[in-house]
């Protein structure tokens, strides 16, 4: 005599909904983890090509620098020579110097003096006389190492064109003074003088 109770419709019914709902869960966990890893490989290839794509080129190294090579020093070339010998004076120049350092210090030049005779009255023009011309011409005289008038001009005019002519003309002629001294010796040098024209003096 068997223990086991028969089963009814509805177990089993229930029973094989639940075999069927358990396969297909089975299935679905089955075929859900083989997409995920299928999907997970086609990444991880996506990912490996765009990596191998995206690599940089590597440059190339720059090439090693020249080995450095050690010129050979310069050849020894001595300093010029820095003595100076300064030319010799020339003979011309150092007897120069020699007379200047020898050379006395000049006496002052003394003024000439009047002749002891006087001096000769010029000629009055006769021209002045009948014009009644007077004035007082200033000479100015270059006298010579005897006293003697070389060179006359007119220093200061008398009005009268004639009456100076006439001063220069007689003083070149004939005076003659005491000639200029530098110390004891007769020097030429130059002198002024004043001579007033006066119809009375030309009238004597």
């Amino acid at each position: 005599m068997s223990y086991n109770a028969k089963k009814t419709t509805g177990e089993r019914s229930t029973g094989f909904i639940v075999v069927v709902v358990f396969h297909a869960l089975l299935f679905w966990g089955l075929a859900n983890g083989l997409a995920q890893n299928a999907v997970k490989k086609l990444d991880q290839i996506l990912e490996t090509k765009v990596v191998e794509e995206e690599k940089p080129i590597e440059k190339e190294p720059p090439p090693p620098p020249p080995p450095e090579t050690k010129l050979p020093p310069p050849d020894f070339v001595p300093p010029p020579s820095l003595d100076f010998v300064p030319d010799a004076p020339a003979p011309a120049a150092i007897q120069n110097v020699q007379r200047e350092v020898a050379k006395p210090i000049e006496s002052p030049v003394t003024k000439p003096r009047m002749p002891k005779k006087g001096l000769s009255q010029p000629e009055y023009p006769s021209a002045s006389i009948r014009l009644g011309e007077e004035g007082a011409t200033t000479l100015q005289m270059y006298l010579d190492e005897t006293g003697k008038v070389v060179q006359a001009t007119v220093k200061e005019s008398s009005g009268s064109e004639r009456l100076d002519e006439a001063g220069v003309k007689w003083a070149l002629r004939n005076w003659k003074f005491e000639p200029c001294l530098q110390g004891e010796k007769p020097v030429a040098c130059w002198h002024s003088m004043k001579y007033v024209w006066k119809i009375q003096d030309a009238k004597k």
